[in-house]
Order: structure tokens, then sequence, then C-alpha cells
């Protein structure tokens, strides 16, 4: 994020049953969801969604969204009902369960799907959703402007942006809304002539003017992305021939078209330093309001398309994409490490030293902790507060000291190719470290985390 400044009688019923694993899906997408400790109120441990196909349909003139949504769902323990968190805005038009209509409830911000039979543990269904609405954004109450509304936005002009972190995805289709629940995803939006729509993942091509998207990595929810306007694309390479698009609109272009084409570069600079760049495409996309590291690609605002920020969301494709924290305890395991990569570009890149970032940060962190709470304990009204970027980031620094630079750049470079395509916490990453480096950082990692005082430098 960036910071504020789917014969015989027998065999159908078989296969109109919960309990089969759908055809023609592969073990991508599996997770192990958990409660939320930080925003328990999303996300539903008891089911892994595998993937999504998103059907959208965007017409600008009334910001109207109308979608078909099919999901393959695994459940994680012995279910009755599916539960989705899905926005009220929403109008639930039909539900189908293994190609059966059933009808669901739409409480609140939440849609409830009764199946015709329990599922067992490890068994997979699929769901079909219709809908149609005008989304609305969610109000968190957080004290960051960019996080107190999330979800789905659309302006005046009928362009629309999706930008949810921690939550906010299930503003725009149903979704288990929590990042220990990864899936892969297929995205088609259809969009009026001369508008143009992108999302997460690798563009597919169009078909008249429906927009394709297809995501075959683990994608966390708040790293999706919906945005509608006038867009028009630009073309590139990135290392070892990787597609990137930049998606700008015509005022946008000739100030920020020299700063996205950096992008190749950057992600060069980054894989010197964090071995190869996790996906098979990447991008920028200009919107509205602020931007984040939606995954393959970067989202971001006008005001934000700097290269420094374009480095610090690239970094994220490794730390939070890549590899995503299972809870939002550990959003340093994401903003720590982006954080400091921004620093180090800038370092080598006509800012400062890296040791003059690392020393303002100091001199920030115990404000910071005082303030909005230590890195590891942050307060929840408080998510995205420069606390769990400035105090993680410097802790990487005193790892970094203690290890040696080759060391330290090898054991960034393993943390991601080994953990790539999950979900991992303090517990797993310390675990790791110390075996991998045969180390002890459990106390340094402790005291950056946890102490309402800045930890002094060792």
């Amino acid at each position: 994020m960036t910071y504020y400044r789917g014969a015989v009688h027998s065999i159908i019923s078989l296969l109109l049953t919960a309990a089969v694993a759908v055809p023609g899906v592969p073990d991508k997408g599996l997770s192990e969801p958990v409660a939320d400790p930080v925003y328990p109120a999303y996300g539903n441990p008891a089911i892994d969604v595998l993937h999504y196909g998103l059907k959208l349909d965007w017409k600008p003139s009334k910001r109207l969204l109308t979608g078909t949504a099919r999901l393959t769902v695994r459940a994680v323990k012995k279910i009755d009902k599916i539960s989705l968190d899905f926005g009220r805005a929403l109008r639930v038009d039909g539900v189908t369960v293994a190609g059966k209509t059933v009808k669901a409830r739409h409480p609140g911000d939440h849609l409830v799907i009764p199946l015709r039979s329990s599922v067992a543990a490890g068994k997979r269904v699929e769901v079909a959703v219709r809908y149609h609405g005008v989304p609305q954004p969610v109000n968190t109450g957080q004290y960051r402007p960019d996080t107190s509304k999330l979800g789905l936005r659309s302006a005046a002009d009928g362009s629309a942006w999706a930008l949810q972190e921690p939550y906010g995805a299930f503003t725009w289709f149903p979704v288990n809304d929590h990042p220990s629940d990864e899936a892969r995803y297929d995205v088609a939006v259809t969009v009026p002539r001369g508008w143009a729509a992108v999302a997460h993942g690798r563009f597919e091509g169009r078909k008249g003017n429906t927009y394709l998207w297809r995501s075959t990595e683990s994608v966390a929810s708040y790293v999706t992305l919906l945005t509608v306007d006038r867009y028009q694309r630009f073309d590139a390479k990135g290392p070892r021939g990787i597609p990137i698009t930049y998606w700008l609109r015509r005022g946008d272009q000739k100030k920020y078209l020299p700063v996205v084409r950096q992008t190749p570069a950057i992600l060069r600079w980054l894989e010197k330093r964090l071995g190869p760049y996790p996906f098979n495409s990447a991008g920028v996309v200009a919107t509205s309001d602020s931007g984040m590291e939606t995954q393959q690609m970067v989202t971001l605002a006008p005001e934000f398309l700097t290269a420094n920020v374009v480095a610090h969301e690239m970094a994220h494709q490794w730390f939070g994409d890549a590899v995503t924290p299972r809870t939002w305890r550990d959003v340093w395991l994401n903003e720590g490490f982006a954080m400091y990569f921004e620093w180090a570009w800038q370092a080598d890149h006509g800012g400062s030293k890296l040791e003059s970032y690392l020393r303002d940060a100091r001199a920030l962190d115990g404000r910071l902790r005082n303030q909005f709470g230590p890195p590891g304990h942050y307060q929840a009204s408080a998510f995205g507060a420069s606390n769990v970027y400035y105090g993680p980031a410097v802790m990487l620094h005193e790892i970094r000291k203690r290890l040696g630079d080759e060391r330290f750049f090898a054991t960034l470079r393993a943390w991601v190719q080994e953990h790539k395509g999950t979900t991992q916490d303090r517990a797993s990453f310390v675990k790791w470290l110390n075996e991998r480096t045969g180390d002890d950082f459990t106390a340094l990692v402790d005291d950056w985390l946890d102490s309402p005082t800045t930890p002094t430098a060792q």
C-alpha cells in the first residue's frame, strides 16, 4: 500500500452434489483460512475459495455493475452453508449450487448460501451468484483519508475504481474477503466503446469491448483490482521478456508516461536483490485515488505516480503479493520490506544515502509507536499508519547488519522462493529465519514489533 504523506442418472446425481471435486480445477489456490484477530467481521475460515470466475458489465452512465461470479469452494470443515462477504448495496438476482437454484439470504454485507446436503471437509462445490446494483464503498472509520472508504467507488463521469486493503472487495463481488484465503481468478469486464477495464493479473486481450484478465497464481482479495476509465494502453517488456502494460488517461500521459516507463528498470534493480519477479506480467494503472500493490498491476493515483512509489509497490509483488500475511496483525511483513526497498531505490537513484532514511525513521519511530501502537500490535483504527512501515524497515536493516549483505539478500531471495503462493505470519517468519541463518533473531524481531519505545540499535 502506498503510505500516506464449475450419462447415467446416478453419475449425474453425483455431479450435482456438493461433495465432489469440480472437474478441471487443479489444486492451485489451496489455502488455510483463519479468522482475523484485527478485523474479525470479514472472512470465513470454514471455506477456502480456489477460483473466482467473474463476468462483469459496467455501465458508466448509470454507474451500474452487473455481474456473475462463479466460485469453486473447498470446505475446510464440514459445512451446511457457505457464507461470503458481499455488499449490501448489490441485489442478488439468483444463486446456484452445483447447478441447482437455491434461495440465499443477504443480511447486511454477507451472503449466506444454503447447501442441499452438508459438505465434508476437503470436498468442493461450485457456486454461482448473479447480481447487479450501484456499488457503495464501505465506511471503515480508519484515520487515513484513503482508507476511510474502501471498495468500489465511482465518479460523476462514470469512471470507477476499487481499492480495498484491508477489506472491501465484497463491495463488487461475493468473496471470502481475507488474506488467508487466496485464489486464482478469471475476470471478464464489458464496458462501452471508448472505455477500458483493468483488473489484476495478466491482460489476455479483448473480445469486442470485453477486457479479459487472468491470474494463474494465487491472489489475496485485498490485492484484486477493478478500474474502468477512458484508458489508453501502452506496452513494454520487462526482465526476461515479461509483458508490461501501462494504462493511462489522456490527461495523464504527458507527465506520467515517462515515469511508468521506468518500470522495467525498477524490476531489474529489484531482481538483482530479491530474485526473479514472481509473476508472468506486470503493469501500472492510474486511478483517481490513492494506490497500492494490486497484483501484477500496480494502482496509483497521479499524485503518487513517482518512480520511488512505483519501486515501493513493485517490491510488494515479492512481499505481500507472492508471500502474503496470514492475518492483518502482520501487515508489517508487507510494509516494512517495501519501505526498506523504496529507501534503497532512492539511495541508488539520486536520493539521500540509505542511512539518512534510516536515521529519519528512527527519529519518528517513538512518536509513531506512542500514537498508533507498536508495529506488531497497532490500533485497529490506524491501519496503514507509518508505524508498520518505518520500524519494521529499520528492523530489516538490523538483520542485514548482523548477517552481512551477501547472506541478507540471499535470505530474502530464499524467503520468497520457498514461500511463494503462501500466507505467513510472524512465528513462521522468525522460525524460518532462525533455521535458515543458524542465528537466533527472536528477541530482535520481538523488540522491534512489540516494544512501546524504539529499540536500541545493535
